[in-house]
């Protein structure tokens, strides 16, 4: 008890031993790159809503979805230690290394969290304060835990992961419609070639903190390909169906088939030769594909 009592006060006291640790320790808490792609994505789905541009209305929402992101990736973290502890490309983590802890990290998660949640819902509206407090409720509470029994979870965790574009258009436009859910389904689809690449490339990583992403099945390679495979065809679909709904012209939509075929191309080749060579191909092509499609859709809607 007053071990854990003596650990909590010195990550609290951190600013002692160097404000700038303090504050790293507490940037990185919050996964900057994954809440930075969710602002990017909500973003662009509030430039498809077909309200009236509103300048502070994207600067709450910004801020919003930054702090909610943020917030969730840090409890993330905290409910994670153990077995972000137990990992190489973890461990140097904020929470599992030590630099501030668990308690502190979930104080500070919280209410960041709950100030990004005030922000939505005081300055955007409820509905997208709403959605924000849902997609951290998934993150947190669901898809973490879930991630202990294996693949089932990363088809949850693709929910909260594909919300952010939503909210951007609840944002706009104070309802849900037909543009926001395909872009939902591309984020949806997206993920699962990006992170079971990933998951190739980490796999042992990932079994010693408890993680088995293939399910540990005699042919476990052969059919995570095979779900790679069929969301990448979906993806494209979903991503082309923008046009079909008048969002986006042809010229998006000849540069999301051409994006999509490159990006099908990869996960091809790694159908042909699975290796963590092909598999590390695939993710740096998912990370690349993804900016490409929502450029060419801002470009395309810009130029419209």
């Amino acid at each position: 008890m007053s071990s854990g009592g003596g650990q909590e006060a010195e990550a609290l006291s951190l600013p002692s031993a160097g404000p700038w640790r303090a504050l790293r320790a507490s940037y990185e808490l919050g996964k900057p790159s994954l809440s930075l792609l969710v602002v990017l994505t909500g973003v662009l789905g509030f430039s498809l809503g077909p309200a009236s541009f509103d300048l502070a209305r994207l600067l709450w929402l910004s801020l919003g979805l930054y702090a909610t992101s943020a917030g969730a990736a840090g409890m993330n973290m905290v409910l994670e230690e153990g077995s972000d502890l137990r990992m190489l490309r973890t461990r140097g983590r904020p929470v599992p290394s030590g630099r501030i802890s668990a308690n502190a990290a979930l104080v500070f998660s919280l209410l960041l969290f709950f100030v990004g949640f005030g922000l939505l819902f005081a300055f955007v509206n409820p509905l997208t304060a709403g959605l924000a407090h849902l997609t951290g409720a998934l993150y947190v509470l669901v898809y973490t835990p879930m991630k202990k029994l294996g693949p089932v979870a990363i088809w949850v965790g693709a929910i909260p992961g594909a919300l952010p574009p939503v909210m951007g258009f609840t944002a706009s436009e104070g309802t849900i419609s037909w543009p926001a859910l395909a872009l939902f389904l591309v984020l949806y689809f997206w993920q699962f070639p990006h992170f079971l690449a990933l998951a190739w490339m980490y796999r042992e990583d990932y079994l010693r903190g408890g993680f088995d992403f293939f399910g540990g099945q005699e042919h476990a390679e052969r059919n995570v390909v095979r779900t790679m495979i069929g969301m990448t065809v979906s993806l494209v679909l979903a991503s082309l169906s923008l046009t079909a709904l008048g969002e986006a012209g042809l010229v998006y939509a000849a540069v999301a088939l051409l994006a999509g075929a490159w990006f099908g191309r990869a996960v091809l080749r790694l159908h042909a030769d699975r290796t963590v060579q092909h598999a590390r191909r695939v993710f740096f092509a998912s990370i690349t594909y993804l900016p490409i499609l929502l450029l060419a859709l801002v470009l395309d809607r810009a130029l419209a």
